[in-house]
């Protein structure tokens, strides 16, 4: 933490940078699966499906690279006609409040955990040889 980030926390090596990126992800799994159920108990099929989605996307996520780009299809739902901004669980009441508030949550979650991604500790590159080795382990499952 330090004294521009509000209390925040901030890494300042890639290991701490990968335990807060990490814990952002289980987080935001966490909030788009109860998105799911809730637009689920609704049959709002189309958008469960797309939180279903970045459920998966950001869950499986294992560079930055795939993080930015969990996020960016996320972030991509707000605006525009026919946009998750005008979307509203028929419903209303409790269940719309609670669909804003989570809808809210994500993008702001989202938002931070891109802050961070970009301007947090890089990335290490890893060699072809990693990459292959990864995959070729990954295959062995």
């Amino acid at each position: 933490m330090n004294k521009f980030s509000n209390s925040e926390p901030t890494a300042s090596n890639w290991q701490e940078q990968l335990e807060l990126l990490n814990s952002f992800r289980l987080e935001l799994y966490s909030l788009a699966l109860e998105m799911t159920l809730l637009l689920r108990s609704h049959n709002e099929n189309r958008w469960e499906q797309i939180y279903s989605n970045f459920a998966e996307m950001i869950n499986n996520a294992k560079s930055n690279r795939q993080r930015l780009k969990a996020i960016h299809y996320i972030h991509s739902i707000y605006g525009g006609m026919g946009s998750w901004n005008d979307f509203y669980l028929l419903a209303l009441g409790e269940a719309e409040e609670k669909r804003m508030s989570l809808g809210n949550a994500i993008y702001n979650l989202a938002e931070k955990m891109k802050v961070q991604i970009i301007t947090g500790p890089e990335e290490p590159k890893r060699s072809i040889w990693q990459k292959l080795k990864l995959r070729s382990f990954k295959s062995l499952l």
